[in-house]
């Protein structure tokens, strides 16, 4: 099991790479207004505060791609977002796990694999719903095969404006590896 630890100026949050911690919540079909899929991921994490546990917290991010599948981006949702009250240093530690969740968490790749074996397996009754299910499908095994270069972050920054933020190496970003929960 792997663990991230991203340090905040008031606390650890520890992210263990495991099922329960991993949830693909909201999914938008392709429209004419609307010209992308649309998912919402959410990250349990444990809280450390002064060196006592401090509780849970469930932090979101969404995932916006194009039929195409040229670009991935990941954007901040309007509540319990993975940014909020993050300054610029944490944010950016911050788009170094979710690179690890899309590109590298087999949990992750499990769950939407789940996700695709349970819609292989529901039953339709007309043709539109058969439709849906097929979209569905085929995007999210497009997140199976997510790479790096893929991924585009638009967050918003304290001064209001939307960053670009260039993808690091995990090597040289801010999260630390965690201790394995059975040490």
């Amino acid at each position: 099991m792997e663990s991230k630890v991203i340090q905040t100026k008031l606390e650890k949050e520890i992210f263990i790479d495991q099922s329960s911690n991993i949830e693909i919540k909201i999914f938008q079909f392709l429209e004419k207004d609307l010209p992308y899929y649309e998912f919402m991921v959410g990250l349990e994490f444990l809280r450390i505060r002064e060196n006592e546990y401090y509780g849970t917290e469930k932090k979101y991010f969404g995932i916006r791609f194009t039929d195409n599948m040229q670009s991935l981006i990941v954007f901040e949702p309007d509540k319990y977002s993975i940014f909020a009250t993050k300054n610029e240093q944490e944010k950016k530690v911050v788009t170094e796990l979710i690179i690890y969740v899309l590109t590298k968490s087999s949990i992750f790749k499990d769950l939407v694999s789940t996700m695709v074996n349970n819609l292989q397996h529901e039953n339709v009754v007309c043709e539109k719903e058969e439709n849906e299910v097929d979209a569905k499908q085929v995007q999210l095994e497009k997140l199976l095969n997510v790479h790096i270069e893929n991924v585009k972050f638009h967050i918003e920054m304290k001064d209001g404006d939307v960053e670009i933020i260039p993808i690091r190496t995990v090597e040289n970003s801010g999260i630390e590896p965690g201790p394995r929960p059975d040490e």
